[in-house]
């Protein structure tokens, strides 16, 4: 019985965060400047009019807890985070975080000119490039005591 109930107080305990997201894929882009990843995000929506906040947060979301493989360079980043578990494990601070003007607008930038939105069946794939700074990102949640620094022993 005990178990049965610390099972569903974790289940309460996950994020909404993922439920607010819209659908998204994420890969890489090419080669950022210094300290970002350049990315292309791709948002599956109803509508064909997705606010550059929205492929933002998706682009910042995807680099903390997903990661994504560059195809033309053959490489794979890991997600900054980690894992998707301390996203769960600091509900409260990344839904802070990632409301609507949260935090996580300081971290991107939409590429000029790199919109494009097309027809897929009954939705639109609104598809964007995105430049995240990862090194100032990864800076601030170690400040904050959110995710290990890398000079950090196991």
């Amino acid at each position: 019985m005990r178990k049965v109930l610390l099972f569903f107080m974790f289940m309460l305990a996950l994020p909404v965060m993922a439920d607010e997201l819209p659908d998204y894929q994420i890969e890489g882009a090419g080669t950022g400047s210094q300290g970002t990843y350049l990315v292309r995000i791709s948002v599956l929506s109803k509508k064909s009019k997705i606010k550059d906040d929205e492929i933002g947060r998706c682009a910042v979301h995807g680099v903390l807890f997903r990661g994504f493989a560059n195809k033309e360079a053959r490489q794979q980043q890991k997600p900054l985070a980690g894992s998707p578990m301390v996203e769960q494990q600091n509900v409260k601070f990344f839904e802070d975080f990632f409301k609507e003007d949260g935090v996580y607008s300081n971290y991107y930038q939409i590429v000029s000119g790199s919109r494009q939105v097309v027809k897929a069946g009954k939705q639109y794939k609104v598809t964007g490039t995105v430049t995240v700074a990862k090194d100032q990102l990864r800076k601030d949640l170690q400040d904050a005591g959110i995710i290990k620094g890398l000079n950090t022993g196991f």
